[in-house]
């Protein structure tokens, strides 16, 4: 499959002045924002050169935290063999995790040709990431965006550059929010906006307001043929729907998407009939419950999965059988109320899908109906 790997196998050693900087590389950027580049310098302003860090020898350290570690350990390896990023550097990284708060925060910037790369971080394996996410379904600004903000505003303030943003996932939503945010004369520095797959905003007028509307043009939103991260909450109009391998939450993964030629993934007309099933039953879950009553279902389920302050998705995979006991029995220790809500509202949840897809079957049906009679 034609995808990232590929791309830095077949044109690792093209130079900028030959292929110019595009979308493919703009995602390998949004990729490297998950590898652990704090860990090579304790001063986050050191320059850093991709070419020094980036390589095989490094690959494991640099991935464990990642979601998909195996294919950021062959991202590395393949990066080492190549020149096309020689002289790339980066530096002011900031990490934040915050248990207390539920804030999981990293950037960095790359310095590419005459801009910078501002690159947000998608969420990682801790679970307070992933609380941050669902904190998202009844919060109109979550921590990481308030600090996404000052990061592209400090960024803009230290350097005389003009400045690209982007991330994967969570992080493509940062940059898009970041974007949105900062001050009008940063915004004027801002040359393209790539949102990788991220989700949307609680507050869809947000995408109405003069802020967002002198940014527009400049936003590039990728997402998936099954697109479901990018169908949560509201998102942009002009979505772009890419070819991609692998079932619905899969093709989330960026090594899943279909280059099309050297310096642009491959476009379908829309997504799948199963993505936009999942838009209008998320829409629904979203016009039938109430910010309140998705804080009280996320912070019941947060107590569930979270056995300590600092636990990672990595406690799970070492010892899945004693995790998924023990979250058994903290559930079993509700209190009546808290047990009783939680039990409702996963059935909502479900009668919520299956009302819609019984919806979409008759509306299907209906359509091939009016085919078969019109022909």
């Amino acid at each position: 499959m034609k995808n990232m790997l590929w791309y830095l196998k077949k044109y690792g050693n093209e130079s900028f002045d030959k292929l110019k900087f595009n979308e493919i590389d703009a995602l390998i950027f949004a990729e490297l924002g998950y590898l652990n580049f704090e860990l090579f310098s304790a001063d986050s302003n050191q320059e850093l050169f991709i070419k020094d860090v980036v390589n095989a020898k490094n690959a494991k350290k640099l991935s464990y935290n990642s979601t998909t570690r195996p294919k950021n350990e062959k991202l590395c390896a393949l990066m080492e063999h190549t020149t096309r990023y020689d002289n790339v550097y980066f530096k002011a990284f900031r990490g934040i995790i915050d248990n207390e708060n539920v804030e999981q925060f990293f950037a960095l910037t790359f310095f590419i040709l005459d801009f910078c790369y501002i690159v947000f971080r998608g969420t990682d394996l801790s679970i307070t990431g992933w609380e941050e996410d669902l904190n998202m379904s009844y919060m109109n600004e979550v921590p990481s965006q308030r600090d996404a903000v000052k990061y592209i505003m400090d960024i803009s303030n230290l350097y005389d550059r003009k400045i690209m943003v982007g991330g994967h996932s969570k992080g493509g939503n940062l940059a898009l929010y970041a974007s949105i945010f900062a001050e009008i004369d940063v915004q004027d520095e801002i040359i393209k906006v790539y949102d990788f797959d991220g989700p949307g905003f609680l507050d869809k007028s947000i995408l109405h307001t003069p802020e967002f509307k002198r940014i527009e043009n400049r936003v590039c939103a990728i997402s998936s043929t099954m697109s479901t991260v990018a169908m949560l909450l509201y998102n942009v109009d002009n979505i772009q729907f890419l070819k991609t391998s692998g079932f619905t939450v899969l093709q989330h993964d960026p090594f899943n998407w279909h280059i099309a030629n050297q310096s642009s993934f491959k476009r379908v007309k829309r997504n799948s009939i199963t993505s936009r099933y999942f838009e209008r039953s998320i829409d629904r879950f979203f016009n039938e419950t109430t910010n309140e009553d998705r804080e009280k279902y996320v912070k019941i389920l947060v107590h569930i999965a979270k056995e300590k302050p600092d636990s990672s998705l990595l406690d799970v995979k070492k010892k899945p059988f004693r995790y998924f006991r023990n979250m058994r029995e903290r559930k079993r220790l509700l209190n009546k109320d808290d047990y009783a809500f939680y039990k409702l509202f996963n059935k909502k949840i479900f009668a919520i899908f299956r009302s819609e897809l019984k919806s979409s079957i008759k509306r299907r049906t209906k359509n091939r109906k009016n085919v078969v009679l019109n022909h």
